[in-house]
């Protein structure tokens, strides 16, 4: 009897890491956690094709519609919600930033099926990676990391959040909407965050950009744009250029940097 137990308990073990789950989240507290087979019971999956660019090629994964998965598990509220941000996290705790609006947009796509490697996922980026057992990717011109819709592999949850609420020091505080330091702010959240830290709240991949002593603080203006602007020419790094950021962007974001670097790190004891 105790082996046929042992038996059950270790076959629903495994069926259980054969089938994984996305996970919903409001603030951090948990909507829902679906697998594929009960998201395939709220939303229609699609076979779509298109041109990644981390595989450099054409690909047809199985997907969900992210903004019918949204509407599906909280609600066609969600869109007119105060969360105006959400957190695209792996499964290793990386994140990213999108804005709510972005998600409520046609084009972005849940994939949860690589047909022509299943059950397994053909390596993606330059580290070949397993991008199961989620990769959100997106299909209408211009949804582009430049243009801040993040492309997440190994995607676990999904968190509706207030911004201001979840990272209140990276909020330029007493800045105006229509300032330099704002706009800056508005690219850190979009291109920086996912990677970088401010005050210890943001990214975990790069350094933390004000704290304990601020960037601004041990280089230069011309320094830090040039950096931004084009890591790759000065080293090997994991850090992406942003060829594209016009030159007022680069100005705009050292301002925000300058102006945090006047609102130190909280320390608490």
């Amino acid at each position: 009897m105790g082996l046929r137990v042992g038996l059950l308990l270790f076959l629903c073990a495994a069926a259980s890491a054969a089938e994984p789950s996305l996970s919903f989240r409001r603030d951090g507290r948990e909507v829902a956690s679906l697998s594929v087979a009960e998201l395939e019971k709220k939303v229609a999956p699609a076979s779509v094709t298109y041109d990644d660019p981390f595989y450099a090629h054409k690909k047809t994964l199985r997907c969900f519609p992210i903004e019918k998965l949204m509407d599906a598990v909280y609600g066609a509220g969600w869109r007119d919600e105060e969360h105006s941000e959400a957190s695209l996290i792996a499964l290793d705790g990386y994140a990213s930033q999108v804005s709510s609006a972005k998600l409520a947009e046609k084009g972005g796509c849940v994939a949860f099926e690589d047909p022509e490697r299943a059950p397994g996922w053909e390596p993606i980026g330059h580290k070949k990676a397993d991008p199961g057992p989620f990769y959100l990717f997106w299909t209408e011109p211009g949804q582009t990391t430049e243009n801040a819709y993040p492309w997440p592999w190994q995607l676990a949850a999904i968190d509706l959040i207030k911004f201001e609420k979840a990272y209140p020091e990276v909020v330029p505080r007493g800045a105006a909407k229509d300032s330099a330091a704002y706009r800056g702010y508005l690219t850190f959240r979009a291109r920086c965050m996912r990677c970088h830290a401010i005050n210890q709240e943001g990214g975990k991949v790069g350094p933390d950009l004000n704290a304990p002593m601020s960037v601004v603080q041990y280089r230069t203006k011309k320094w830090l744009k040039s950096w931004i602007l084009q890591p790759s020419k000065y080293r090997y790094t994991q850090m992406p250029d942003h060829l594209d950021l016009k030159d007022a962007e680069l100005d705009d974001l050292y301002e925000y940097f300058k102006l945090k670097s006047a609102q130190p790190e909280k320390k608490t004891f």
